[in-house]
């Protein structure tokens, strides 16, 4: 089968993913985790195919904007059935389906292989890896983070919303948040580190906008782990932290290939 019949049955499947975890949201029917792990796992590892075939080409990466953010939504999609296995993260699935089918979409239409870069080194392709493990990661956790936002506000409001009624515990939510923030601070930083290492020129001026955002996202994040540790930092306080060090991060990587490849591509 070609890629785009593939695409096509990756993107039904998102929308049948979709679908069902909405029914299951508003109580219309009930949870059937090996159905939802059947879908979800089938989309994703047909998404994944795809983002491979798209993204590999002649020793070289085509490393466009649509092309890396499908790419991160196969993990962050791959991350979540894993995680969904022991953590009640099914809530989750209605926002990620619809935006890993639309990063999907936008990779086919818009594949620019001009946009190429052939690594020097394998120490690059760590680099990578790592950094787009960091981005789906803390992506995942600023949803969380959403979550728990509204959840307290809910709760000092005592709106019992649907929201409220199919989201677990509070506590439970801002453990699994910190949890996710550990993970990804971690891979954050291995990231930072293997690009000083391997990447020629980390801070160069093509490259400095996007390192000094990285960083900066970094210390937010490694601020809030701390003040969670010293000072029981938790809920609304947790949750804005979160959102903003993820803000600094995407502007500093998604932001300013958006720019440069959507709005002045031949800038």
């Amino acid at each position: 089968m070609n890629i785009l019949v593939l695409s096509l049955i990756s993107l039904g499947l998102y929308t049948i993913g979709t679908l069902q975890q909405t029914l299951i949201y508003l109580r219309k029917t009930r949870n059937k985790p090996f159905i939802s792990l059947l879908i979800g796992g089938s989309a994703v590892c047909f998404h994944f195919f795809i983002a491979q075939n798209l993204i590999f080409s002649d020793n070289k990466l085509l490393l466009s904007f649509f092309n890396t953010a499908s790419l991160v939504a196969c993990v962050i999609i791959s991350g979540l059935l894993i995680f969904s296995a022991r953590k009640p993260l099914q809530s989750i699935f209605i926002f990620s389906y619809p935006i890993a089918a639309i990063c999907l979409a936008g990779s086919l239409l818009s594949n620019n292989h001009t946009l190429s870069y052939q690594p020097e080194n394998s120490g690059i392709f760590i680099h990578i890896i790592l950094s787009v493990l960091a981005y789906s990661v803390l992506c995942i956790a600023a949803i969380q983070a959403l979550l728990v936002y509204f959840q307290n506000n809910n709760l000092k409001k005592r709106n019992q919303t649907i929201l409220m009624r199919n989201l677990p515990p509070l506590l439970t939510m801002e453990k699994m948040l910190f949890e996710m923030l550990w993970s990804g601070t971690l891979l954050l930083t291995a990231a930072i580190t293997t690009g000083l290492i391997f990447v020629e020129d980390f801070f160069a001026q093509h490259l400095v906008h996007k390192s000094v955002l990285s960083l900066i996202a970094l210390i937010i994040f490694a601020t809030l782990l701390a003040g969670r540790q010293i000072y029981g930092w938790r809920g609304m306080l947790a949750s804005k932290w979160t959102l903003w060090g993820f803000s600094f991060l995407v502007v500093g990587f998604f932001g300013s290939k958006f720019v440069m490849e959507q709005i002045f591509p031949n800038s």
